[in-house]
């Protein structure tokens, strides 16, 4: 995996785009939360760091929330 998908603006293949880090911790072991955007539907979530790759989008593809 590359360490790409945690710079701001990386979009994944499911048009979601790293927004930056939170300060939140994240729930995988020594992971910290990011802000999402879906480029389709503006849909704002969280996502560990180690997630961003292959996430979809909670609102309109189906990914968990």
């Amino acid at each position: 995996m590359s360490k790409e998908t945690t710079k701001s603006g990386f979009v994944n293949k499911n048009n979601q785009m790293n927004i930056g880090r939170t300060e939140e911790k994240g729930t995988d072991h020594g992971q910290w939360f990011y802000t999402i955007e879906c480029k389709n539907c503006s849909f704002k979530y969280k996502a560990n760091g180690s997630d961003i790759w292959q996430r979809k989008c909670p609102n309109c593809q189906g990914g968990r929330p």
